[in-house]
């Protein structure tokens, strides 16, 4: 089934060029904030960019096998130098720049239901008429955040909703009304706001959370695909 995050590292290559990139150091804590370390670092060494600040020894570790030729600074920047973070991934609503993640999930389950019907675990969520329920097969073992629930939107076919009830470990509910979308059809959880799709700076303001927490909690579970 369908678990899948979509890395352009062309986006993130052009937005890291707005810097004097030989001066720059790309902050890829975090995993690249979820994005991949390696795959980013790679696609910013060829852009240009003169170093990279990372989370753990066992990080600057991996980007020296790979034998990435540029300094690499470990928790705290460097003074002195331009240290682009966030904004590199589109996840800095002050330094806004085009989103580099776009993560779908599949619908895996259709359902009609009747008006005043509870949904998933404790009813937090119950239906106001007779409505289509999809389920979805993204959850709290993927790093979708259990706050999302009831609030987080997420797109369904032509249909923008949200996370209906609570997020389950493998799975959460959308109610999309009077759509009848099919097993299989994906679901766009967060992507580019020009094809309509919601973006995970929409998370961040329906969370209350920070857009970098979202991306760099997504798991291992989740396909990472790259654009280059």
């Amino acid at each position: 089934m369908r678990r899948r995050a979509h890395i352009d590292l062309d986006t993130i290559r052009q937005t890291a060029a707005s810097s004097s990139l030989p001066d720059c150091t790309a902050d890829l804590r975090a995993d690249a904030y979820g994005h991949g370390l390696l795959p980013v670092a790679r696609a910013l060494t060829d852009a240009g960019v003169g170093g990279f600040l990372v989370s753990r020894v066992e990080d600057a570790a991996a980007l020296a096998d790979e034998g990435l030729p540029v300094p690499v600074e470990i928790g705290t920047p460097v003074s002195g130098r331009t240290v682009r973070g966030p904004e590199l991934f589109g996840l800095d609503p002050a330094h806004p720049s085009p989103p580099a993640m776009r993560l779908e999930g599949e619908v895996i389950a259709v359902k009609r239901v009747p008006a005043d019907r509870g949904v998933s675990y404790g009813y937090t969520y119950r239906t106001s008429h007779p409505t289509t329920l999809v389920l979805v097969a993204l959850g709290y073992a993927d790093g979708i955040l259990r706050v999302a629930s009831n609030k987080a939107p997420v797109k369904v076919g032509d249909t923008t909703g949200r996370i209906t009830g609570r997020i389950a470990m493998d799975q959460f509910v959308v109610d999309v009304g009077g759509d009848g979308p099919a097993p299989g059809d994906p679901v766009i959880l967060f992507g580019d706001p020009e094809l309509g799709e919601p973006t995970v700076l929409d998370w961040a303001d329906a969370l209350g959370v920070a857009a970098p927490v979202i991306t760099s909690r997504l798991g291992r579970r989740i396909e990472r695909t790259y654009t280059r």
